[in-house]
């Protein structure tokens, strides 16, 4: 993500939101300040996200990027292994939509 932060410093140079989430961070984080020494630049890519959710219990995820060539869209996909715990709660929680449950949980 910091490298991610750097690439889009350097291709808007004129946008001064990242350069102050950049500079905000490294006052603040140790952590951020010395992986921003390393003057990487990347993309976000592919990854796996851990969501709790209040009604359905946690959500293991695959999290793609999907992007554009001409612009800088970038479209977030969320996807459960078919088959999986999380795939059958995934599920659920479309079903049940913005509803509560009576527990509040499943185990």
């Amino acid at each position: 993500m910091v490298a991610d932060l750097r690439r889009s410093t350097g291709r808007y140079p004129d946008d001064a939101q990242p350069r102050q989430l950049a500079a905000r961070l490294n006052e603040t984080s140790t952590q951020f300040r010395k992986l921003w020494q390393r003057h990487e630049i990347a993309e976000h890519g592919p990854t796996i996200k851990r969501v709790v959710h209040s009604e359905v219990g946690t959500l293991d995820l695959d999290c793609d990027i999907l992007t554009t060539q001409r612009h800088d869209l970038r479209i977030l996909m969320y996807t459960a292994e078919p088959g999986s715990e999380s795939d059958s709660r995934l599920a659920l929680l479309a079903t049940i939509g913005t509803q509560r449950m009576m527990d509040g949980s499943i185990p």
